[in-house]
């Protein structure tokens, strides 16, 4: 019959904290090239190869216990040759996943431009509405006040005057093809008058 092998309770404490400790620092690293974490772990990578020296020096008899050693040795290796790699195309600026945070970025960047422009258009489409109420304004005060000189009723809406020039202003664009329309108050015949004057591209 085969003799048992003594098993080191400590030793296998140490392999199932390295084992941990290994996950951990892995995790960390994904998190890095992910661009979650902006902070290489340097200090937990040699802490980690520390913990491997330490136990490359020991000599581990049972043969369970130098299997699973012997493995996560393997496992440490390859990682550390994956994050190499890693950090090499973050360097060079060609790892896959630097490319897809600056695609994101930079999607990020249109959108905010898009919004700005959005909001630009809107201010200035408020302004544009704010200059043309300040004109219907302006034109129907003088109106009235033509009227009063000439004896005329003042007592006329400003809403229904203002959708009488809309009316016209519409017309008018149409047929004489141009982008604005001005109204003047004007005295003939003593009474007053409106009269709509098409502003061409290069008048204004």
């Amino acid at each position: 019959m085969a003799k048992r092998e003594k098993k080191d309770h400590g030793l296998s404490g140490r392999l199932d904290e390295l084992e941990r400790r290994m996950f951990l620092v892995k995790l960390m690293y994904e998190k890095y090239f992910s661009g979650i974490e902006r902070i290489e772990p340097l200090k937990e990578r040699e802490d980690l190869r520390r913990l491997v020296r330490d136990l490359i020096k020991e000599y581990i008899p049972n043969t369970a216990q130098r299997h699973k050693f012997t493995s996560l040795k393997a496992r440490f290796n390859s990682l550390e040759m994956y994050w190499q790699r890693n950090l090499v195309q973050l360097e060079r600026g060609t790892h896959p996943k630097m490319k897809f945070r600056l695609a994101i970025q930079e999607q990020q960047r249109r959108d905010a431009a898009a919004k700005r422009n959005e909001r630009a258009k809107k201010r200035q489409l408020l302004n544009e509405r704010q200059r043309e109420e300040l004109a219907y304004r302006t034109v129907f005060d003088k109106f009235i006040d033509a009227r009063s000189q000439c004896g005329q009723s003042a007592e006329l809406s400003y809403d229904a005057v203002k959708d009488s020039l809309k009316k016209q202003a519409r017309m008018i664009k149409s047929k004489f093809k141009v982008e604005k329309v001005k109204f003047r108050v004007a005295i003939e015949d003593g009474k007053a008058k409106m009269k709509a004057i098409p502003i061409k591209q290069d008048e204004k």
